[in-house]
């Protein structure tokens, strides 16, 4: 799919009436995509788990972020690439603090600013808020070159803080690479074949699981004997154990504890059971 053109304000005006930056969950388009910024390097286009739409990330960051955002229960929906509407009241704010606003390639067109991610996130009083998230490598923050960069956050901080919405930088010191890997196993197993998702035999797994505790077997071991205990395959063991780590049935430490198979059963806690989730559902 061909890149859009950002060379008037007629281009602007167009993108606009065809929805892109509006909307919310599968209907958000985000304002730029990765076909229309073809020289940003490391892109990815990813079919979302959590909000059923093609999500179009524009750094390997970005995609750690989208994992965490996915695997957080707080978090209920995602939308990339959010732009910085309207565009005057980020120009009136550049001027204000002496900024230069930025301007498209060979033109003279006020750029449209964007925010990485603009997150809708659930709160403990189950009331529902925005939050804008910048994901940022710590080395472009600091040192030469960085000037125009932070000048830039600036801006969009504070447009975010106008409107009363809680605007931070994640940085790469956010990631462990455990957590990078162990997320990006356990999004595979975020949906099961629907004979996997019975939650009589999600019980039955979590009681095997923890009848295992006192033995020093692998994790392969371990889902080894629970398959030929449940008359299930080794895979599909393997798949509920990941599931029920996804959904928080089972808590496990994934920053620093990375899920290998061939490692010892990683230290868990049964977090949820899963009957009580499954009464919520049909209770809704």
């Amino acid at each position: 799919m061909r890149g859009r053109r950002f060379a008037s304000q007629q281009d602007i005006e167009r993108h606009v009436a065809n929805g892109f930056g509006a909307g919310a969950g599968v209907s958000y388009v985000p304002w730029l995509r990765v076909q229309d910024v073809p020289s940003r390097g490391r892109s990815h286009k990813i079919q979302g788990v959590k909000v059923d739409r093609t999500h179009h990330l524009f750094s390997d960051l970005e995609r750690f972020y989208f994992l965490v955002c996915e695997f957080s229960e707080d978090v209920v929906d995602i939308r990339e690439q959010y732009p910085l509407f309207p565009v005057e009241r980020a120009q009136a704010i550049a001027t204000a603090i002496g900024v230069r606003y930025p301007r498209y390639p060979k033109t003279t067109l006020p750029y449209v600013m964007t925010t990485d991610f603009l997150l809708t996130v659930r709160e403990p009083d189950g009331n529902f808020k925005s939050v804008a998230r910048t994901v940022k490598y710590r080395s472009d923050l600091v040192g030469k070159g960085s000037k125009r960069t932070l000048e830039k956050l600036d801006v969009e901080k504070r447009f975010w803080n106008s409107q009363g919405v809680d605007w931070r930088i994640i940085t790469d010191e956010f990631f462990t690479p455990d957590l990078i890997k162990n997320l990006g196993l356990l999004r595979k197993y975020s949906k099961l074949h629907r004979d996997l998702m019975k939650v009589p035999l999600h019980i039955k797994f979590i009681e095997c699981l923890e009848s295992s505790r006192e033995y020093p077997w692998t994790l392969a071991t371990c889902l080894r004997k629970i398959a030929n205990h449940l008359s299930i395959s080794y895979i599909d063991a393997q798949g509920i154990f990941f599931h029920l780590i996804w959904t928080k049935a089972l808590k496990v430490d994934l920053v620093s504890t990375p899920l290998f198979l061939t490692a010892p059963v990683p230290t868990f806690e049964v977090f949820k059971i899963p009957v009580q989730a499954s009464m919520k559902e049909n209770l809704s």
